[in-house]
């Protein structure tokens, strides 16, 4: 019903169509303007965010090293006796 209204039906129209009354369509079309809006609108704690991933990715790959590394070395060793 918002997203009509916004496309420039006549919230009268919508109203009718819909059977609610125009005080809640105004009230839902606020509403989800001011959502919009702050969706917009670049989060100061994204770029923390991707940091923290990039972090996260680089230590999983460092894990995955380690293990194959310990793997290859038990098989070392067990080869040797």
């Amino acid at each position: 019903m918002v997203l009509e209204l916004l496309r420039g039906r006549t919230i009268e129209e919508v109203s009718r169509e819909y059977q609610v009354t125009i005080a809640d369509l105004t009230e839902w079309r606020t509403a989800f303007l001011k959502g919009g809006e702050s969706g917009l609108k670049k989060r100061p704690d994204d770029s923390r965010y991707a940091e923290y991933e990039r972090t996260v990715g680089r230590l999983q790959m460092e894990i995955e090293l380690l293990k194959k590394k310990k793997r290859t070395r038990r098989a070392q060793s067990a080869g040797i006796r």
